[in-house]
Protein backbone atom coordinates (compact mmCIF):
# COMPACT_ATOMS: atom_id res chain seq x y z
CA UNK A 1 0.00 0.00 0.00
CA UNK A 2 1.60 3.24 -1.09
CA UNK A 3 0.05 5.29 1.25
CA UNK A 4 2.03 3.70 4.30
CA UNK A 5 3.72 5.86 6.40
CA UNK A 6 7.37 4.70 6.70
CA UNK A 7 10.17 3.22 4.85
CA UNK A 8 9.91 -1.28 4.13
CA UNK A 9 13.11 -1.61 5.67
CA UNK A 10 11.82 -0.47 9.14
CA UNK A 11 9.01 -2.52 8.71
CA UNK A 12 8.83 -6.34 11.03
CA UNK A 13 9.07 -9.26 9.52
CA UNK A 14 6.05 -11.19 8.66
CA UNK A 15 5.82 -14.12 11.26
CA UNK A 16 5.42 -17.48 9.85
CA UNK A 17 3.05 -20.29 11.45
CA UNK A 18 4.38 -23.19 13.09
CA UNK A 19 5.36 -25.99 10.73
CA UNK A 20 2.91 -28.37 10.17
CA UNK A 21 4.28 -31.96 10.67
CA UNK A 22 2.07 -33.89 9.07
CA UNK A 23 2.42 -31.63 5.47
CA UNK A 24 6.25 -31.88 6.13
CA UNK A 25 5.76 -35.53 6.26
CA UNK A 26 3.15 -36.08 3.06
CA UNK A 27 5.75 -33.66 1.52
CA UNK A 28 8.63 -35.80 2.53
CA UNK A 29 6.67 -39.43 1.19
CA UNK A 30 6.43 -38.24 -2.30
CA UNK A 31 9.82 -36.94 -2.55
CA UNK A 32 11.23 -39.94 -1.10
CA UNK A 33 8.78 -41.72 -3.66
CA UNK A 34 9.82 -39.58 -6.90
CA UNK A 35 13.57 -40.46 -6.08
CA UNK A 36 13.49 -43.77 -5.70
CA UNK A 37 11.10 -44.11 -8.68
CA UNK A 38 13.37 -42.48 -10.64
CA UNK A 39 16.33 -44.85 -8.92
CA UNK A 40 14.09 -47.70 -10.00
CA UNK A 41 13.48 -46.42 -13.30
CA UNK A 42 17.54 -46.49 -14.33
CA UNK A 43 17.27 -50.43 -13.29
CA UNK A 44 13.87 -51.37 -15.35
CA UNK A 45 14.12 -52.86 -18.49
CA UNK A 46 14.30 -50.24 -21.64
CA UNK A 47 10.97 -50.43 -23.04
CA UNK A 48 8.25 -51.13 -20.66
CA UNK A 49 5.61 -48.53 -20.34
CA UNK A 50 3.31 -49.75 -17.52
CA UNK A 51 4.36 -49.43 -13.74
CA UNK A 52 2.48 -50.58 -10.36
CA UNK A 53 3.19 -48.47 -7.14
CA UNK A 54 2.63 -50.51 -4.36
CA UNK A 55 1.34 -49.32 -0.69
CA UNK A 56 0.68 -50.40 2.69
CA UNK A 57 -1.17 -48.66 5.80
CA UNK A 58 0.35 -51.52 8.26
CA UNK A 59 3.30 -52.84 9.43
CA UNK A 60 4.17 -56.17 9.72
CA UNK A 61 4.36 -57.48 13.25
CA UNK A 62 8.27 -57.52 14.04
CA UNK A 63 8.21 -53.97 13.19
CA UNK A 64 4.95 -52.90 15.33
CA UNK A 65 6.93 -54.56 17.84
CA UNK A 66 9.93 -52.65 17.43
CA UNK A 67 8.02 -49.10 17.10
CA UNK A 68 6.10 -50.15 20.04
CA UNK A 69 9.76 -50.74 22.42
CA UNK A 70 10.96 -47.06 20.35
CA UNK A 71 8.02 -45.78 21.63
CA UNK A 72 8.23 -46.50 25.52
CA UNK A 73 12.28 -45.19 25.03
CA UNK A 74 11.04 -42.31 23.57
CA UNK A 75 8.24 -41.53 25.96
CA UNK A 76 10.53 -42.90 28.98
CA UNK A 77 13.45 -40.09 28.22
CA UNK A 78 10.89 -37.27 28.25
CA UNK A 79 9.95 -37.09 24.27
CA UNK A 80 13.67 -37.82 22.92
CA UNK A 81 16.12 -40.88 22.72
CA UNK A 82 18.37 -41.83 25.70
CA UNK A 83 22.16 -41.47 24.75
CA UNK A 84 22.27 -45.11 24.56
CA UNK A 85 19.78 -46.06 22.82
CA UNK A 86 21.60 -47.96 20.09
CA UNK A 87 22.75 -50.22 22.88
CA UNK A 88 19.83 -50.44 24.64
CA UNK A 89 18.57 -51.45 20.89
CA UNK A 90 21.33 -53.97 20.68
CA UNK A 91 20.30 -55.63 24.21
CA UNK A 92 16.49 -55.61 23.57
CA UNK A 93 17.16 -57.24 19.49
CA UNK A 94 19.09 -59.89 21.33
CA UNK A 95 16.25 -60.77 23.95
CA UNK A 96 13.61 -60.50 21.56
CA UNK A 97 14.58 -61.30 18.45
CA UNK A 98 16.02 -64.95 17.76
CA UNK A 99 16.43 -65.10 13.49
CA UNK A 100 19.63 -63.71 12.57
CA UNK A 101 18.94 -62.21 9.72
CA UNK A 102 15.91 -60.51 11.20
CA UNK A 103 18.71 -58.95 13.77
CA UNK A 104 19.85 -56.98 11.07
CA UNK A 105 16.82 -55.82 9.66
CA UNK A 106 15.82 -54.88 12.93
CA UNK A 107 18.53 -53.03 13.64
CA UNK A 108 18.06 -50.99 9.89
CA UNK A 109 14.13 -50.43 10.06
CA UNK A 110 15.00 -48.73 13.75
CA UNK A 111 17.91 -46.59 12.51
CA UNK A 112 15.68 -45.77 9.92
CA UNK A 113 12.84 -45.04 12.23
CA UNK A 114 14.82 -43.09 14.80
CA UNK A 115 15.84 -40.68 11.65
CA UNK A 116 12.72 -40.16 10.70
CA UNK A 117 12.01 -39.32 13.83
CA UNK A 118 14.48 -36.31 14.01
CA UNK A 119 12.99 -35.67 10.83
CA UNK A 120 9.53 -34.94 11.20
CA UNK A 121 8.89 -35.82 15.20
CA UNK A 122 7.60 -38.90 17.00
CA UNK A 123 4.81 -39.63 14.46
CA UNK A 124 7.18 -41.20 12.67
CA UNK A 125 6.73 -44.26 15.17
CA UNK A 126 2.95 -44.12 14.80
CA UNK A 127 1.48 -47.69 14.12
CA UNK A 128 -1.13 -46.56 11.56
CA UNK A 129 -0.35 -44.17 8.66
CA UNK A 130 -1.34 -40.56 9.43
CA UNK A 131 -2.22 -39.77 6.11
CA UNK A 132 -3.59 -41.46 2.89
CA UNK A 133 -0.96 -43.06 0.85
CA UNK A 134 -3.07 -43.68 -2.26
CA UNK A 135 -4.13 -40.25 -2.52
CA UNK A 136 -1.26 -38.20 -2.18
CA UNK A 137 -0.02 -41.38 -5.26
CA UNK A 138 -3.23 -40.38 -6.98
CA UNK A 139 -3.43 -36.62 -6.29
CA UNK A 140 0.10 -36.41 -8.34
CA UNK A 141 -0.39 -39.38 -10.77
CA UNK A 142 -0.30 -37.35 -13.68
CA UNK A 143 3.71 -35.53 -12.68
CA UNK A 144 4.27 -38.99 -11.62
CA UNK A 145 3.99 -40.54 -15.41
CA UNK A 146 5.37 -37.09 -16.52
CA UNK A 147 8.85 -37.74 -14.30
CA UNK A 148 8.94 -41.43 -15.27
CA UNK A 149 7.82 -41.03 -18.93
CA UNK A 150 6.06 -43.88 -18.93
CA UNK A 151 1.80 -44.23 -20.16
CA UNK A 152 0.40 -46.13 -17.42
CA UNK A 153 1.05 -46.47 -13.48
CA UNK A 154 -1.56 -48.11 -11.24
CA UNK A 155 -1.61 -47.82 -7.37
CA UNK A 156 -2.16 -51.41 -5.51
CA UNK A 157 -2.68 -51.34 -1.90
CA UNK A 158 -1.53 -54.47 0.09
CA UNK A 159 -3.77 -55.74 3.05
CA UNK A 160 -6.37 -53.85 2.12
CA UNK A 161 -10.19 -54.66 3.66
CA UNK A 162 -11.79 -54.30 0.49
CA UNK A 163 -10.08 -56.84 -1.32
CA UNK A 164 -10.50 -55.13 -4.18
CA UNK A 165 -6.49 -55.23 -5.38
CA UNK A 166 -5.98 -58.45 -4.55
CA UNK A 167 -6.01 -60.54 -7.77
CA UNK A 168 -3.77 -57.92 -8.74
CA UNK A 169 -1.25 -58.70 -6.23
CA UNK A 170 -0.64 -61.82 -6.76
CA UNK A 171 1.73 -61.95 -9.24
CA UNK A 172 4.36 -59.63 -7.08
CA UNK A 173 6.96 -61.91 -5.24
CA UNK A 174 6.94 -62.44 -1.21
CA UNK A 175 10.29 -60.56 -0.79
CA UNK A 176 8.61 -57.84 -2.87
CA UNK A 177 5.31 -57.11 -1.09
CA UNK A 178 7.35 -57.23 2.60
CA UNK A 179 9.60 -54.37 1.34
CA UNK A 180 6.67 -53.05 1.32
CA UNK A 181 6.05 -50.40 4.78
CA UNK A 182 3.93 -47.61 5.30
CA UNK A 183 5.36 -44.18 3.82
CA UNK A 184 7.85 -46.90 1.55
CA UNK A 185 6.07 -47.42 -1.17
CA UNK A 186 7.31 -49.78 -4.55
CA UNK A 187 7.61 -49.52 -7.86
CA UNK A 188 7.43 -52.68 -10.43
CA UNK A 189 7.81 -52.00 -13.94
CA UNK A 190 5.67 -54.30 -16.27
Amino acid sequence: DITKVGAAVHAPWPQGKAEDKLLTRQSKFLRDSLKAFRQQLGKAKKGWTTASILITDSYQQWKVNVLEWMQEQYKSNGDSFPKAFMGDLKKWVGANVSDKKLNKDTMQFASFVKREVDEVGSMAMDLLMPYDQKAILMDTRQYILNQLNIADIEILKLNDESGEDDEKLKVFAERITNSVTPGRCYLCFH
